[in-house]
Order: C-alpha cells, then structure tokens, then sequence
C-alpha cells in the first residue's frame, strides 16, 4: 500500500490517496482534473508496472522502558508496537558517542503484547551513563524514535572518591575483559590502570571515567589477579580482582555398590578451574541431593539406598556440567567388594589352607573369584580361586621352611566390575624339609689333583637350617664310598687320585636338622692343558655372552659349560652351568663376568661314567683399553728409515684382545701415523725419515680403544755409509753400461765400422790416363794462393823450404821472382804432378810408354806441395812454414834446380799417407810440428787442422780400428 499526497493548484487541499498498485495508481489519474494530470503523469513514471510499493506512516513504539542488570551487565528494553522489526540505538550520555546502531529481531510476549530487548555492554555499566531509543522499521519505512531514556552510571560529580569496576568479576580463560576507573573531579586525564604490573592504554568514557581493555586473559593467580588504578605520583586509588578460570570438567561418573544395600558414585576431576574462592568453586548435586563429601581432591557422593540411574550436576559460575550413569543392582552390576577379615593359615611342609570372613552378609550367596597374592623373597604370585561365598582356599606349590605374606582381594564373578579391596597382609611359614641336592662339578689342575665343586644351597633348596656337606668319592672298581664332612661355610674340597684310579665317580650331599639330601654325583674329567683352542673369540661387549657347540651323541646326562679367569693361579673362582642334552647352546650373564678379565670357557659332555671335554674359547664379559702399554719399546736408525721394535704385552695383563697397534709419530707433521691390524707384529718400520730428531709412540689397541701407550726418542743423523754405498752403486752401474755398450759394438764392429769410420780407398788411375812429363801448365787465378808446377828440377833440402814466386803474364815460365817479405801478399804454393813408381821402373821414367804402363799398373801420382810463402816472421816469433807430404830419401840442396830436371828416385816404402800421419823428423820443425801436414785454406796462411805436439803420435783413429778389428 502507497499513499500519495496529492495538492491541487494552487489551493492548500491534499488529496491523500492510498493505492494498491500501479494500476490503481494508473485509474486515479485518469479520474483526476486537468489539473492535476502533470503530477500523475509523474507518479506513472516514478513507479513501475508490478512493483509494489509500500508507503504508509509507522507508529512510534510506545511504553518503552529501560532497566538495567549490574550482575549480567545488560539493559533489557520493553516496548508496545504493531511492528516486528526495530532501530535501537544506544549512547554514551555524557560525550554522546554512539555505542550500538542495528535493526533487531525483538521477542513479543503472547499476552501483553510488549516486545522486549536486552543488551550486554562490554564496558561496565557502572562506568557511566548510557541512553537509548528506538523505532519501528517496516522494510525501507521508519517510525519517529522513541524518547531517549537514560540509565545513570556512578560518574557523578558529588561522588568524590575513586572506583573501580568490574569488581570480583569472573570469567573464562581467554576472555576479553574492559575495566574502568571513576577519578575524582579534574583528575581523570592523569589517571593510569595497570594489570599484572603492566601499564595499559586508557581512554575517557566521560570527564571522570577512563577505561582499558585486556584481550586473550590467562588462568589468574588462586587468589585473583589484581587491576590498579593510580596516579603519575604511582599513589593508588582503587583496585578491583578480577578471577579468570574454567568451567566444571568433570567425567565418567560411575556408580558401585560395596554390600549389596548403599551406593557410592564416583567421577574424574577433569581440568582444573583455577577458581580457589570458595563462593566460586564447583558445586556438586547427585539426584538433587548436595554431595556435601565432595572436596576439592575427593570426588564422590554416597547414598544409602542404591538406586538404578544417577545424574550428577556440576555448578561453578562460568558454567554447568551434567553427568549420568546407570546400573540394575538384580543384575548383580557395578559390584565392587569389601575386603575380606579374620584371615588365617595353616601351613604344611609343601602346601597350606588359608581362611577368612566376609564382613557383608548378602556376599554368601554371591558366586565371586578370589585373588591370593603370594610373596616370597621379594617375588610374588597371583592364584585365582571361584566359587559362591568363597571363604577358604588351599595354597600348593609351595618352598619347605619358606617365609610367605598373604593377602587376599575378590570379585563378582558374572559381569564382573572390579577387583574388591585386598585383605591387609598374613604372614605364613611353612615346615621344613630335607634339602635338595646340590650341584656339584669337579675341576682337574693336574693329572691326579683337582678339587670338587658344588654351589651353596640357598635358602629356598636347603628347606631348613643347612648343617654342612657331605663328600663322597669312589673308584670304578670300588664297591663303597669313602666320605669326607664338611662344614655349611664350605664350597669345595680337594682331591687326590692314584696312578691306578680310573673312572673315579665324586658325589656330594646336604645335610639339615631333617635329614640328608640326594647325592650328586659326577664322574672325574680327564685333565687336558693341550686341548686346542675353538677359532672364533667372545666378547659379550657389557650384555649377555651366548655360547653354542656342536651335539655329542654320548651326551646322555647332558652338558656341562665351565668359566674361569685364563691366568688365575691357585683357587680360582670356577663357575659352571648345566645343559640338558637336548639343547646345544646356553647364556653366560654378563652380571658373572669381571669386566676386562680374560676367561676359558669350557664345554664337557656328561654320559654315564664319563665326561668328554668338547670345546674351549677364550672370551671376556666386556673388553677395556689395554692397562698398560706394549714393553721394551725401542727405535733403531737403519739408513734413513726408523726400525721401532716392541715387546707385545702379556696375555695375563691384557684387558681385551689386542686387535692391533696404532703408532703415533708425535714430533713430525711430515710422516704420517701408522694403523697395524696384525696383532703379531712386535716391530714396524717408518721411512723415509730425515735427519732430526723424533718421539714415537706405539698404543695397544682392543675393541674398547688405545690404550696409554709408550713412548721412544730418536735422534736421525746423516747416513754417510749409504751415500758412499749410493756413489758405488752409481758407478758400478755406469760402468756396466759402458761394458754393455763396448759388448755390443764389438759384436756388431763391421756395422760400426762402415758406419762411423769406412775405409777411405788409396788413389787410382783407371782407363788410358797418360800422364806427361812436363809440368802442367796449370795457370792459377792472379790471386792464388797455390801455384802449380810439373817436375821441378830442384828439390829442397831436407828440413828447408822453397816459396815460389808468383809469375807474370809476359814473364817466361822459368824465371824467379823475388818475394817481398814485407809484403802483405800472401804465399804461393806450386804444384807439382810427380810419378812415382818402384825401383823397376825408376830408370824408365823419361819413357813415355813405360810411363804409360807405370801408371796403369803400380804407378802411383804423387802430388807434392813444395812450399809456402809465408811473410817473414818479426823478430822472436816461431816460424812457420808448410812441409810436403812426402820426403826424399836422398839428395842434394839444390836452391837453383831447373824445372826440366829428372825427379829423384824415391824409396820403395813411399806412398800416399794422409797429412795426419806425416811426422816431423827434423829438429828445426819443432816449432811448428803442430802444423806441418794441416791443410790450409786457398786464401789463409793459417793451418787448418793443428798437429799434436807430442812425439811417435799414433795415427789418428788407430785405436778404434784395432778395437773394431779385434787388435789389442
């Protein structure tokens, strides 16, 4: 519905219309004036086809009123309105700030029909005042508010003392909590609020109020947690305790009859409150009734009449808890029994009946299970016993002269609950008995002496006050026992065989105020201090050592495994445990074992009337680091390595097996440290080590570690002897090379030879070479050096020389120049082409065909240098001049021989020779003997190749030909 106000022009008349719809609205305006048709031209546009629009004045809500609630902190509001959807808002009265502004959803009450409304505030409204009002809302249509109502908080001015509030609130652990200080008049903008000693952020609520709010609040101390309010000069004002905590969180209620009449209920605690004031501690109700027994640890209630169902209330100010729980007691449920009195015993040597009574008269006719607990020594056992109103028992099983504490406790058989209450202890002992036999074993330390074996009866086997021992021993052909008492303290006994006794059998038997127990008999082991060791070692590294061995058919009687200390000399503590034939390994525990001593274990088969030795180990409960370091360490130098040598320690002083050695070169960074596996090794070598001076230290090592070690000082010095041995070594090599490399040149001297030195061949003439008998006319180049002539006619005298001047081109042949020996032109040296041949053909030589059959059979050319023109030496220094290869036997000085003179005949032994082998055999060529027979070059004076000086020189390369050749 819409209503329109509608004004016609220009009178002062509304037309107040109310429409349904659009299309009514449409009607209206057709009906209207002229007048009006712009304004229901409007209206059409304004509202759509099928849109309703609602336009109607709301009523205010009348009879409001406002209270207030100081424990819950709300203001409730009540009001009468037609509508059901309303506007509340509400202020801080004095600053006007705006605390609440929404639409809410009120509750009408059927019979008044007033609405009402509350309100929690989080601030308290002791604080200051707060205003509310509200309207009525029907969609987007609002009422007039209502008159603002006010409820005053305790900010009045003529209250002059301070106040704080909350004051003893309570509340839950995590709780956001606001807390405000009311100052006196002036004062407020200096006040401070502290909580748990920590200042807080304040703001002003009204001109005498401040407030804070703590977040996220922790469990408070059992007394409260206090809130200060003070000032700047840290005088306090006023104070309030606030008490953060938990809601009840008790469970598992549980309800139980004890005699079959009354009831008594249980139930867990759960988690802690933290609410220690007693006017906020839990409060407990059981079927409406105050469990007044209830305590702060104790939670339980008990009524005197059972009752089938029970429900439990459980009340503290943050919250409520409700616990229920059921049971039929015709059922026989939820029974939980007393315990039972007047116990009483009647002990036997073996076995004892106990007694007792039961307190609740209805328990005869309950069938129920009883629970007897039995201790002896420390150890008890459990035996259960049933029956219908069980009130005796018969104990069995039990220890002779035994010492026993009873108690008993029972139950309900059928829908059994829970163990009742045990009887308070009894104590029973048994009658004695004869003792049981004791075990016995027989250790040989020679051939025909050993000493018998038996482990002290206990209290449990000597079923009464042990008298002593009984020691029996007896031979294969005996027929009686030889016996030998012995005291109660004692533990063994020696023994003595003869050569003679074989297969001895020992017994021994314990003797009480009852009377002698069974004999435990053995027969002798054959002493064996050879039997080889088993290849595996034991090492029980702190736990128990299992020990296995290999099944012995014979073994009827079973096994025997034996341990004592390896090197225990005299009254060794021997100890042994007996193996049914059935099982072939046992356990050792580590409690028997000394830690770091050495032990033989021994396994003995047992047959009738004998004991077969099977094995023996050595072994230790639990190895140490070796007590004391490896003996009579010492380090010798052996050239440039350290030789260290040791004495292994003693198997007696070992505390471990030695699995090795670990040496420690403790003053030298540069050599490494040593790990020996082999426990054998009494010596090891380091090298290379250089001269300085070391410490070494060797450490035993076993699977617990090193042990301390000992310690050795060397000094390293210069190994002289090893470098003379170095050099000769050296020396002896190389020369084994070169014999080597002689070896096998020698072997392959022909390929050496052609290789490195062949054979230079003499000169020969082949085809029809005639040679002329007139000097060649070989004309050398203006500047030559050598001049070359054909069969002077002259020859020098032995031990002279001849220069021969340069000739001219105009001059004749023959004519001699003189040579300037001032000048700096040098020498000149001619030619001379001589045929030479035997003494058979000397007179032939002017024969042109015997020259020619000469020099094609044994003629030789023999080229001859006849001199040097050298200039002439300065005063003081050694002349030098050249000397021809080949030498006259005979004949005269003749200065001024012709060119056509006849050559002189020249001796059989003549021929070429190379200019090395040519010899000085005059004394005035000493001086310059080095360089006679060198050749020179065509344009230097200079000898090329100088000769040795020294007399009778071998040929060059004479040596090496005879050593290729095989001359020496």
């Amino acid at each position: 519905m819409v209503t329109v106000a509608i004004r016609a022009a220009p009178g002062p008349v509304l037309h107040r219309v109310v429409f349904s719809s659009s299309f009514a609205l449409r009607s209206v305006c057709c009906a209207v004036t002229l007048d009006m048709m712009q304004a229901c031209a409007l209206l059409l546009f304004l509202f759509p086809v099928q849109v309703s629009l609602l336009h109607t004045e709301l009523s205010v809500p009348q009879n409001v009123l406002l209270e207030k609630d100081l424990v819950s902190q709300t203001l409730s509001l009540t009001w009468e309105s037609d509508s059901s959807v309303f506007d509340v808002e509400i202020f801080r009265t004095e600053l006007g700030e705006l605390v609440l502004n929404e639409t809410v959803l009120a509750r009408v009450y059927a019979r008044t029909r007033r609405w009402s409304w509350s309100w929690r505030s989080e601030v308290p409204l002791q604080c200051t005042s707060h205003s509310v009002h509200i309207r009525a809302r029907d969609q987007h249509t609002v009422s007039q508010w209502s008159r603002l109502l006010t409820i005053s908080g305790l900010d009045l001015p003529e209250k002059a003392e301070a106040q704080m509030y909350p004051q003893d609130t309570v509340v839950t652990v995590g709780s956001n909590v606001t807390f405000c200080c009311i100052l006196p008049e002036g004062q407020a903008g200096e006040g401070h609020i502290r909580y748990m000693n920590k200042e807080l952020k304040v703001t002003m609520l009204s001109h005498r109020t401040i407030a804070t709010s703590v977040d996220n609040l922790p469990a408070s101390h059992p007394t409260g947690t206090n809130v200060i309010c003070s000032m700047p000069a840290n005088s306090v004002l006023t104070g309030a305790v606030v008490f953060v905590g938990y809601p009840p969180g008790d469970e598992g209620l549980q309800c139980e009859t004890r005699d079959l009449v009354s009831a008594e209920c249980y139930w867990n605690k759960g988690q802690d409150t933290h609410l220690r004031k007693t006017s906020y501690q839990t409060q407990y109700t059981l079927n409406g009734r105050r469990c007044v027994e209830a305590g702060r640890d104790r939670k339980q209630c008990r009524f005197d009449q059972w009752q089938d169902t029970w429900t439990l209330m459980a009340v503290n100010p943050l919250g409520t808890v409700w616990l229920n729980d059921s049971a039929k007691l015709i059922e026989r449920a939820a029974v939980h029994l007393v315990a039972p009195v007047n116990i009483l015993a009647v002990p036997q040597m073996r076995n004892a009946t106990l007694q007792w009574t039961w307190s609740a008269q209805r328990y005869k006719t309950l069938d129920m299970i009883c629970q007897v607990h039995l201790t002896n020594r420390g150890r008890t056992h459990a035996y259960n016993y049933t029956g219908v109103g069980l009130s005796s028992v018969i104990l069995e099983g039990l220890i002779p002269d035994a010492q026993y504490s009873v108690s008993v406790c029972c139950a309900s058989l059928h829908n059994f609950w829970r163990w009742g209450d045990f009887s308070s202890p009894y104590s029973v002992r048994t009658k004695m008995d004869r003792p049981e036999a004791p075990d016995v074993w027989v250790r040989m330390d020679s051939e025909d002496t050993g000493r018998v074996l038996w482990k002290p009866l206990s209290g449990s086997a000597s079923h009464g006050p042990l008298l002593g021992y009984e020691v029996y021993l007896k031979a294969g052909e005996e027929v009686g026992w030889k016996s030998l008492f012995l005291s109660s303290n004692a533990s063994s006994s020696l023994i003595s065989l003869s050569n003679s006794s074989r297969n001895v059998i020992v017994a021994v038997a314990a003797r009480n105020p009852v009377g002698l127990s069974k004999r435990s008999a053995i027969p002798i082991p054959k002493f064996q201090a050879d039997f080889p060791l088993h290849g595996s070692e034991l090492v029980g590294g702190g736990v128990d050592l299992e020990l296995s061995w290999p099944p012995w058919p014979n073994a009827s009687h079973g096994y025997v495994l034996e341990w004592a200390p390896t090197c225990c000399t005299g009254l060794c503590s021997v100890q042994w445990v007996k193996v049914p034939n059935s099982n072939t390994s046992t356990i050792v525990q580590s409690g028997s074992l000394v830690e770091g001593v050495r032990y033989t274990f021994s396994v003995f088969a047992l047959s009738h009337g004998a004991t077969v030795l099977l094995q023996r180990q050595h072994g230790y409960g639990e190895e140490l680091v070796p007590a004391q370091p490896v003996g009579a360490l010492s380090a010798q130098q052996s050239g440039s390595s350290v030789l260290l040598s040791w004495d292994p320690i003693p198997m007696c002083n070992q505390t471990g097996f030695v699995r090795g050695y670990t040496i420690y070169p403790t003053s030298a960074s540069n050599l490494r440290v040593a790990q020996l596996s082999d426990p054998a090794l009494t010596s090891y070598s380091m090298e290379p080590v250089a001269p300085g001076s070391y410490k070494f230290t060797v450490k035993a090592c076993t699977s617990a570690g090193e042990g301390s070690g000992a310690t050795v000082t060397i000094r390293m010095e210069s190994d002289t002897d090893m470098l003379v041995v170095e050099i000769l070594v050296a020396l002896g090599v190389m020369s084994c090379i070169l014999i080597i490399i002689s070896i096998f040149c020698y072997k392959k001297r022909e390929w050496v030879k052609k290789a490195f030195y062949p054979e230079i061949p003499g000169p020969k003439l082949t085809g029809d070479w005639i040679t002329p008998a007139g000097p060649m006319d070989v004309k050398p180049p203006r500047h030559s050096l050598v001049h070359i002539v054909e069969s002077p006619e002259w020859e020098s005298r032995k031990g002279s020389l001849v220069s021969a001047p340069e000739e001219e081109d105009d001059d004749s042949a023959n004519q001699n120049i003189d040579m300037d020996t001032d000048s700096d032109e040098p020498a000149h040296l001619r030619y001379y082409n001589q045929l030479v041949s035997d003494g058979s053909h000397s007179n032939h030589a002017s024969d042109s065909s015997g020259a020619s059959t000469s020099s094609e059979d044994s003629a030789q050319t023999q080229v001859t240098y006849t001199g040097i023109q050298s200039p002439a030496p300065s005063q003081g220094t050694p002349s030098y001049a050249y000397r021809p290869q080949m030498q006259p036997t005979v004949g005269p000085d003749i200065p001024g021989a012709g060119l056509d003179s006849e050559p002189q005949e020249e001796s059989s032994n003549v021929g070429y020779k190379p200019q090395c082998s040519w010899q000085v055999d005059s004394p005035e060529a000493e001086n310059f003997s080095g360089s006679l027979g060198s050749p020179t070059s065509v344009t230097s004076s200079q000898f090329l190749i100088p000769e040795s000086s020294e007399e009778n020189l071998e040929p060059s390369g004479s040596w090496f030909q005879n050593l290729l050749s095989g001359k020496f």
